[in-house]
């Protein structure tokens, strides 16, 4: 069923993607758009060359994409929501990477050249950039409601075809388990739309155009 009423038909692409995990910000779409509050360090890492740069997180999460990030610069410094967030091990594993941790954080203010975070004591750090590595919700419901099959952290289970478990119905972009691209799912459209078409092409040679397709 859609707003629409019911519609019928032999192919489905879901393509319903995340929603990331973000802190209180104000004008955040602003700040996003400025550069200033980061999501991807793989799309724009580059861009923090020798920056001053705050990772936003929890525990192993953060602390993997202040590795990363320590690609382009030395100067890294993460904060958790809670004082807690932070393992002792992290913080070791952290301190010997010279990556630092700073109080939880409070909240966040985007500045005509970079963002302000004021920490839970009340102290005020200046960043070049923020990244955030809270993680992401996946918007797989519709997919699990007809039973497609989903993996523990909710991603759409698909095959080498972009097929689900569900006969007919394909998955494509971030609601699939891969980098979260615009490119990838670019890919990932172009394999599902000419396989269906290769399907939807044989059942009308075959003559059973009005039954739906096969698995391969």
């Amino acid at each position: 069923e859609t707003s629409v009423g019911a519609i019928r038909t032999r192919k489905v692409f879901v393509a319903t993607g995340i929603i990331d995990t973000t802190p209180v910000i104000p004008r955040l779409r602003e700040a996003i758009a400025a550069g200033v509050v980061r999501l991807c360090p793989v799309c724009d890492g580059y861009e923090a060359i020798d920056q001053k740069i705050a990772v936003v997180g929890h525990d192993e999460r953060a602390f993997k994409e202040a590795i990363f990030l320590s690609r382009f610069t030395s100067l890294i410094t993460m904060l958790g929501s809670d004082a807690s967030d932070f393992s002792p091990s992290t913080r070791r594993a952290a301190r010997a990477r010279g990556i630092v941790i700073g109080d939880a954080l409070d909240t966040l203010c985007p500045t005509a050249d970079g963002c302000e975070a004021i920490l839970k004591d009340g102290t005020p750090s200046r960043f070049d950039a923020i990244y955030l590595a809270l993680g992401c919700k996946v918007r797989s419901q519709l997919a699990e409601a007809v039973g497609a099959r989903c993996c523990e952290e909710g991603y759409v289970t698909v095959d080498e075809h972009q097929q689900t478990s569900i006969q007919g119905m394909y998955a494509i972009g971030d609601v699939v388990k891969a980098l979260n691209q615009i490119a990838v799912a670019f890919g990932q459209a172009a394999i599902a739309a000419s396989h269906a078409h290769r399907k939807l092409e044989s059942a009308e040679r075959t003559g059973f155009a009005d039954q739906p397709s096969q698995r391969t």
